[in-house]
This record gives structure tokens, sequence and C-alpha cells, in this order.
């Protein structure tokens, strides 16, 4: 599970971007994120990628927002 801000939770839920790619530190935060459609150009930029349909069901679900 990885945590994220109140602001970008909601800039996440409400986007209508395909995928989300991320960073995160040693604690699971998320240090700094990107919403595409286009997963391949910036896939070697970032350590972990997701659906934003998983991402929205997580949120749901109660990830942990700080």
């Amino acid at each position: 599970m990885y945590n994220v801000t109140i602001l970008d939770a909601i800039r996440i839920y409400n986007s209508r971007k395909d995928f989300i790619l991320f960073n995160t530190d040693k604690e699971y935060n998320i240090t700094d994120f990107r919403l595409t459609n286009d997963i391949l150009t910036f896939r070697n930029h970032y350590q972990h990628f997701r659906l934003m349909d998983v991402i929205k069901k997580e949120i749901n679900r109660g990830i942990n927002i700080n």
C-alpha cells in the first residue's frame, strides 16, 4: 500500500488518464507521479506503474492518505 497526500489522491481519482507511473521512497510514500495514456514514453523514468482503474479501487478501499 502506498501513501499519498489528500490533494494527490483527489487528482488521481478525478483523472481520465489510463495509467499512473510513480516513484516511491523507502517508506512507500509516492514521491512523484505522472498520469498518462502513453506508458511507453515515460516508463524508464519511474519505478512503478499501475492501471488507473486499479488505483481508483485502492483509493476507495482505503489507501493511506496523509
